[in-house]
């Protein structure tokens, strides 16, 4: 559809749309306009009528009653000699009238004597009442009737001359002079027939409006074929140049004809300039892009090249790092692990300062490595928070056994100020909150020769989050910053002054990874400083505040049970190619009165576990021939062993560590070894590595037989009873309580801690009692309990079933004993 077919089609539907209007209303119109033509034609011909009865009053009826014996009366059609009154001259007129399609009534509401059985209709009364308030205005009213219109037009008739009213006064009922000039005595009505009219209006207004219509059609009809001859052949041309000009991807050489002095043939100049020039520029673009092509190629070319370059850079640079780690930490691992046995052993005073220092130098060179790997995590996004529940206090004092003594030893004083409960539980990242505090306290302390250092903690309500801020604020004497070095403080590789590193060592990492940590934790790290007065550090890291620990939680907290002894008379394999690395292990064992067995390699260790069982194991990763992570797979798909394995690695990638996890690895060492880590290892191993005898367990961590008889006032068979109802309630529980836990159904937990802690109570174990009273405390919040505390309380329940069990068996074995108990198997 072209455009000028567009606009006639919106034009020709509105033009029907007026003449519909038109169709319908024009007879509203025309029955409107005939009606106020019959009010005036009737109110003209009451005027006459008017006019006629006055002049009749008083040039005919006034001489007639002075000069002449005529009679007066409206009854002049039956008797000879008698004049008519006005009024039935009126009537007798209306009745010659009425065969015309007009009718005159003159009527009241005060008839003469010979109408008094006249009655008004009910345009009659409406007319009077209306005439009667407004005597000068006109009444009127439509009536259908038979398929015909009617218009009755009512118009007052007042008394107007002296003759009327002497004729009035002395014929109407009752007799008198009540009538006067201008009184309203009557209405004179027309009615009109204006059924004619109206049709024949309404026929010719539809009779004009088909023409028009007809007329529009013609004329549109007329503008399309001529539209279609001259303009539209002209027009298609020119679109279909253009179009051509637009769809082609080359030079285009169409040429339209320019004859004729119209519009349309201006464009067709106009277009075929266009062209020309549309042409040149064509084949200049082409030129240009044919360029930018070949250069945008080899940017591409370059850009691939580069690409490929930095990738191969970064995981060179990751291999590195892992490389690097692996070498450095291993030579470290040796001189670290041969420190901690030499200072260990009787030394004398000058050695054993010696070896202090070598064992701190040896830690500053691990935390200046720790510091290099973790700020290479943080920028290749890998460092990932480690988020978990653990109260105020195992925050804070380790803190303060690390730093309280370093301070006394350089006469500083250090002030903590935690201004929440220690039971308060927290949840975040334990270990990165702690690294942060710790190398702000580090700098602190390196950089404050006298006065003090004060620690502040508190928590205020994040507006922008639902978890609470933890603020941490480090206040020092020390030399302070200048206030131009302020800004470039927590950039890599800075310190505050140039000369610093000379004096005071370290990496320029600390305060980055302080920096980067905190934003890592939504949180952010800001200083304020004065040469010469100290620098004050404040850190804002977000963290869940699940709960202050209740009274009965931090009771319970305080009366767990220490951990178990160090499992004792282990063998173990140390799978290790380094033979310094091997000897700081097999010398850690060793003082610990453990049995060692040295393998070189992975082949050699999967040899000596198919001649001989172990306890623990102790696997390096990188190693000839097969590295530990194989090792460790044959260790539990092929050989089926369940054997502690504790894998110890350099590595600081943290996907190779759970390769180890997922290889069946049931520990991670970090190297160097420290000897408390490999004891805190060994303590949450201890339910597997070694059981304890129940003769070692303390008499409130068993069920006690005696208590029991005791409590049954010596009724043996009520106290077995007592121990079949032990069995199966605790196995339910022990069977249920790590299956609740793993799952993180912490409510579940709690209910069933709460149940072993009723159990507990009613066979008097207070060791028992106190684990579960833990769980259940922590576990209602939400939040899972400490797993050591879980295992300890499966451990004990294990024991305990285990105890119950003996006891149970041996009665069957007595005399006067029902056996009533061999359903009850022994636990797993």
């Amino acid at each position: 559809m072209n455009t000028f077919q567009k606009l006639l089609f919106p034009i020709v539907v509105i033009f029907l749309m007026i003449l519909g209007f038109l169709y319908s209303y024009i007879p509203q119109i025309i029955a409107a306009n005939t009606i106020r033509q019959a009010i005036a034609s009737s109110e003209n011909t009451v005027t006459q009528f008017k006019i006629l009865r006055d002049v009749y009053s008083k040039a005919v009826l006034s001489e007639v009653i002075a000069h002449s014996d005529l009679i007066v009366s409206s009854d002049f059609q039956n008797n000879n000699g008698i004049v008519p009154l006005p009024a039935s001259l009126v009537q007798e007129i209306s009745r010659k009238l009425q065969d015309k399609g007009t009718q005159i009534r003159l009527y009241s509401p005060y008839p003469f004597p010979n109408r008094k059985d006249r009655e008004l209709d009910e345009f009659s009364h409406a007319a009077w009442l209306a005439l009667s308030s407004d005597p000068t205005s006109t009444y009127f009213k439509e009536f259908h009737s038979d398929g015909k219109s009617y218009l009755r037009v009512a118009v007052s008739d007042v008394l107007s001359n002296q003759t009327c009213v002497d004729c009035h006064n002395k014929n109407s009922d009752p007799s008198g002079s009540q009538w006067k000039v201008g009184d309203l005595r009557g209405i004179l009505e027309v009615e009109t027939d204006i059924t004619l009219p109206i049709t024949n209006g309404i026929l010719i207004s539809r009779h004009i409006i088909l023409a028009l219509l007809i007329g529009l059609l013609s004329i549109t009809f007329t503008l399309l074929i001529t539209y279609r001859i001259i303009v539209q052949k002209r027009l298609t041309a020119c679109i279909a140049a253009m179009d051509t000009v637009a769809d082609s991807e080359d030079t285009c050489f169409d040429k339209l004809p320019e004859h004729g002095s119209d519009d349309i043939s201006h464009l067709s100049k106009t277009f075929n300039k266009m062209s020309s020039k549309l042409n040149a520029s064509l084949q200049s673009l082409k030129k240009e892009q044919n360029r930018l092509d070949n250069k945008v190629k080899a940017r591409t070319r370059e850009l691939e090249i580069a690409t490929q370059q930095a990738t191969s850079a970064n995981k060179a640079k990751s291999q590195f790092l892992a490389v690097m780690s692996h070498e450095l930490r291993t030579p470290l691992n040796g001189m670290l692990g041969m420190a901690q046995i030499m200072a260990s052993s009787e030394q004398q005073p000058e050695q054993h300062k010696q070896l202090g220092i070598l064992l701190e130098s040896g830690q500053h060179l691990l935390s200046l490595l720790n510091d290099i790997l973790d700020f290479s995590k943080i920028e290749q996004s890998k460092l990932e928070l480690e988020v978990q529940t653990f109260p105020l206090s195992e925050l804070i004092e380790p803190i303060e056994a690390t730093y309280g003594p370093i301070c006394k030893k350089k006469n500083l004083d250090l002030h903590l100020d935690t201004r929440l409960p220690l039971n308060t539980v927290l949840r975040s990242d334990k270990s990165r909150i702690r690294q942060v505090i710790y190398n702000i306290l580090s700098n602190a302390v390196k950089f404050t020769e006298t006065g003090e250092i004060t620690l502040t903690i508190s928590t205020e309500h994040c507006d922008t989050c639902a978890e609470s801020l933890l603020i941490v604020t480090i206040s020092d004497s020390g030399i302070g910053i200048r206030k131009e070095r302020l800004k470039h403080i927590f950039e890599p590789f800075t310190q505050a002054e140039s000369s610093t590193t000379r004096c005071y060592g370290g990496t320029g990492l600390g305060l980055a990874i302080v920096k980067q940590l905190t934003g890592l934790m939504s949180g952010s790290a800001k200083v304020e400083s004065t040469i010469g007065k100290g620098t004050t550090f404040t850190l804002t890291m977000q963290v869940d505040i699940i709960d202050t620990a209740s009274k009965e939680q931090a009771t319970a907290t305080r009366d767990i049970p220490t951990s178990a002894p160090l499992p004792e008379k282990l063998k173990v394999l140390v799978v290790e190619d380094n033979n310094i690395n091997a000897l700081v292990a097999q010398s850690f064992c060793q003082r610990m009165g453990y049995c060692v067995t040295l393998a070189q390699d992975g082949h050699q260790a999967i040899s000596t576990l198919r001649q001989e069982s172990f306890d623990l194991i102790l696997m390096d990763n990188h190693m000839p021939n097969m590295d530990g992570l194989s090792a460790t797979r044959i260790i539990r798909q092929q050989l089926g062993l369940s054997t502690v394995i504790f894998a110890c690695t350099a590595d600081v990638l943290e996907e190779n560590r759970n390769e180890f996890i997922k290889a069946g690895a049931d520990a991670i060492l970090s190297k160097p070894i420290l000897e408390a880590s490999f004891r805190d290892n060994l303590g949450q191993f201890n339910h597997r590595l070694g059981k304890q005898p129940a003769s070692q367990l303390s008499p409130q961590e068993l069920i006690s037989y005696k208590d029991l008889l005791h409590q049954c006032n010596g009724n043996e068979r009520k106290a077995m009873q007592l121990i079949q109802h032990f069995i199966t309630s605790m196995r339910t529980e022990h069977e249920s309580l790590p299956a609740f836990y793993q799952s993180n159904s912490y409510q579940q937990l709690a209910m069933s801690a709460g149940n072993i802690r009723q159990i507990a109570i009613d066979y008097k174990l207070s060791s028992i009692k106190a684990l579960a009273t833990y769980i259940a405390a922590v576990a209602n919040t939400g939040n899972p309990p400490k797993w050591d505390v879980v295992r300890h309380l499966s451990q004990l329940l294990k024991q305990n079933i285990e105890q119950a069990n003996y006891y149970l068996h041996k009665a069957e074995g007595r005399s006067g004993v029902s056996i009533g108990y061999k359903n009850v198997q022994p636990s797993k």
